[in-house]
């Protein structure tokens, strides 16, 4: 006789009843549900394409963050052909970059009325760009300019530089970064690359003439401002002319590169219009009229100051 193994009686939450045909699909579907809301991860967001904005020289590309406006607050001594405005949101009076065209045939990379307007020399950098290199004026200090400002400079072998002024409420802000950012990609149209460093032969042979005319130029400067008879006033003068003279016909024979070429015509000039007014000077000595030609004297020294500033802005640290 077999002996029956008892029934193993199921717990009392387990049901022996058939499951509804319906709940399966929707255990599933929760299941699903359940898993892809635990590992949900939200799709970034498209970054809003790069918009191009095109100069008679230069295309320059831009964030959508940034627009193009026609407001712009005035910079001193920049005065731009077919400018183009950039700015965050569109607010020009926030930040902004201010591109276009400067005259030609400035004997710096900085139009004159605005080296006129420095407060003091800025430093000079050689910066790439895309495909082309520009004089990089950095916190640019200028009279009647509050705003912090960086300048690019790109010289043409002919015809007006191409100029882009970053300007920004406040050094190192935010827009100020990406406005130099903007910059970095501006692509030149037309215009063929070639190096705006200084060269070393001529930068050295340039130094030696300068350092020349200053050494003989200040000891006969300070003499004429010591009080002394007419006679010895015209002999100091004549040969401050005939040392002025001797420095011009030097540098002029320097075989300048072309970015300094015009440089060197106007500080020859300027030191040729300086030994005019020396022998100017001379003559009048004798005489009490002597003023105008102290005058005129006065004036033709600072031409030559400017002249080397010239230099400086070139990125010739001897000038």
């Amino acid at each position: 006789m077999l002996l029956r193994r008892p029934a193993r009686r199921l717990p009392a939450y387990w049901s022996t009843r058939p499951i509804p045909g319906w709940v399966g699909p929707v255990l599933v579907a929760a299941a699903v549900l359940g898993y892809l809301a635990g590992h949900h991860r939200p799709a970034p967001a498209p970054e809003e394409p790069a918009r191009v904005a095109y100069q008679a020289s230069f295309a320059l590309e831009y964030p959508g963050t940034w627009q193009r406006t026609s407001a712009a607050p005035s910079i001193p001594g920049l005065q731009l052909s077919d400018p183009l405005l950039l700015a965050p949101g569109g607010d020009a009076g926030r930040a902004g970059l201010l591109s276009g065209q400067a005259a030609a045939g400035g004997a710096a990379p900085v139009p004159a009325a605005m080296v006129a307007a420095m407060q003091g020399l800025p430093r000079t950098e050689i910066v790439d760009l895309q495909n082309v290199q520009a004089y990089a004026y950095k916190g640019l200090r200028l009279a009647g300019f509050a705003r912090a400002l960086d300048l690019y400079v790109i010289p043409a072998s002919s015809g007006p530089s191409t100029v882009l002024a970053c300007y920004a409420a406040t050094p190192g802000s935010s827009d100020l970064t990406q406005c130099e950012h903007i910059a970095a990609k501006l692509t030149p149209v037309g215009q063929a690359r070639y190096d705006l460093g200084p060269q070393p032969e001529y930068s050295g042979r340039l130094g030696a003439a300068i350092a020349a005319l200053d050494s003989g130029r200040l000891v006969l400067r300070h003499q004429l401002g010591v009080k002394q008879r007419p006679a010895a006033l015209a002999r100091v003068a004549t040969v401050l002319a005939g040392h002025m003279a001797t420095a011009a016909a030097a540098i002029h024979t320097l075989p300048a590169p072309a970015t300094a070429q015009p440089a060197q015509a106007t500080l020859v000039a300027s030191i040729d219009r300086a030994a005019a007014a020396y022998r100017s000077l001379a003559a009048a000595a004798p005489s009490v009229e002597i003023a105008a030609a102290q005058r005129e004297v006065d004036s033709a020294e600072g031409a030559i100051d400017i002249s080397l500033e010239n230099f400086a802005l070139l990125g010739y640290k001897h000038s």
